[in-house]
């Protein structure tokens, strides 16, 4: 027996070493069903050259000690003159209208886009930065006072920039209308604090299963009245001459699960559009097979807070780790066999709990049994813990041991 218990929590033992080193292998590739922050690269002004435009967005990892970042720069079809890049930096603190003092370190150096006429007129990356001064970077982000920097030759101080904020996110699983198709998407569109700028993320599995059965030919945000506010590209497009015989060339603005790099559509719009964005417009993709019909649909809704996409790497004990949480835990807050991990979809990592008149951050920490510090890493986009919006919408995981019922005694006693 004795022989037989040891063999049995030798294999515990190492079960726990596996899903340790799993986790901290994997950990970077779960993201948010939104992005912490996000930032619309324009050209400063005064500046003679507007033919660029770039997107980014920031999410920070469930322990506050690295970033992950995507970065798009386009080059705009009506003209050839692409700079050289220098390398896109994070700066702050101080808006993107201004100029920090010369010799200011960057808060996050990133990496140096390449963009020509003889290859895509676009450029994506994603990077994952970790490093000391992450917490300064996102204590600056939180407080609205880092920006985007994209130093070319021509502006080297930045001709491109964008502040990074908490966006607006809209978000849609997208399903097949026939019964047991198990095809499947995932659309989100972020939306600008000021409401002028949009960009719609779309991805699509890569599993057997849900892949769909022919190419896509069709992607577009249609309005509840039929009207379309935004078509996608679904193939590579090929526009004006950008120099001698060759045009500048743009990719798809669909992704795949494990795309390196993704391409967000990216636009510039009015009040009035965004409205109508607001009002639950439907995402479909259609395919060859489908023909004018959506193979996969989903109305687009306000995103859900406290929810991550799984990849294939990703499983509840993964998720569970890197938020300090149990598997049981993270279970319990969805729906399904635990062992069953389709990508894609959406999974809680945290109780999202809506602020009520009157309940201040030290209340909710000692009502779920948690720190200041553990509250602000689950909410990195948190801006002033002191000053909860009413309505708002915090994500917690509870410290069971330590969290106290309604009439103020501890759930758990010894």
């Amino acid at each position: 027996r004795g022989g037989t218990a040891g063999r049995g929590m030798g294999r515990e033992v190492l079960r726990s070493f596996l899903l340790l080193l799993v986790g901290q292998i994997c950990i970077q590739s779960v993201q948010a069903t939104c992005p912490t922050f996000a930032a619309w690269l324009y050209p400063v002004a005064n500046i003679d050259f507007n033919n660029l435009q770039g997107f980014a967005t920031v999410d920070v990892s469930p322990d506050g000690t690295f970033v992950i970042v995507q970065l798009q720069i386009t080059a705009l079809n009506f003209s050839s003159a692409i700079p050289t890049f220098n390398e896109i930096r994070i700066m702050g603190p101080a808006a993107s209208h201004l100029t920090v003092p010369a010799g200011t370190a960057p808060l996050l150096v990133l990496s140096r886009p390449v963009i020509t006429c003889d290859g895509l007129s676009q450029w994506s990356a994603t990077l994952r930065r970790a490093g000391a001064g992450i917490p300064e970077l996102i204590e600056h982000m939180r407080a609205g006072h880092a920006y985007v920097s994209v130093p070319t030759e021509r502006v080297p101080e930045g001709e491109l920039r964008g502040q990074l904020h908490v966006p607006h996110c809209l978000e849609a699983p997208l399903t097949s209308a026939m019964p047991d198709v198990p095809t499947y998407g995932f659309a989100n569109v972020m939306i600008s604090a000021a409401q002028t700028d949009v960009a719609a993320l779309v991805q699509l599995p890569e599993d057997g299963k849900r892949k769909f059965s022919s190419a896509v030919d069709g992607l577009m945000v249609t309005a509840q009245n039929g009207e379309v506010l935004m078509r996608l590209r679904t193939q590579q497009e090929f526009s004006q001459i950008c120099i001698g015989s060759e045009p500048h060339k743009y990719p798809p603005e669909y992704n795949m699960e494990s795309t390196e790099g993704k391409v967000f559509r990216v636009a510039r719009v009015s009040t009035a559009f965004v409205s109508k964005l607001l009002a639950e417009p439907t995402v479909s993709v259609s395919t060859v097979a489908s023909g004018a019909g959506p193979e996969i649909s989903g109305v687009l809704r306000r995103a859900i807070a406290c929810r991550e996409l799984l990849t294939k790497h990703d499983n509840l004990y993964t998720l569970a780790r890197s938020h300090r949480s149990d598997w049981i835990t993270v279970w319990s807050m969805n729906m399904g066999n635990p062992d069953v991990r389709p990508t894609l979809q959406p999974r809680y990592y945290a109780h999202p709990l809506q602020v009520l008149k009157g309940e201040t951050a030290m209340a909710i920490q000692r009502r779920y049994g948690m720190k200041m510090d553990e509250l602000l890493k689950i909410n990195p986009g948190l801006e002033d813990a002191e000053a909860l919006p009413v309505g708002s919408t915090l994500c917690v995981v509870p410290n069971w041991q330590t969290a106290v019922a309604g009439n103020g005694q501890r759930i758990c006693v010894d």
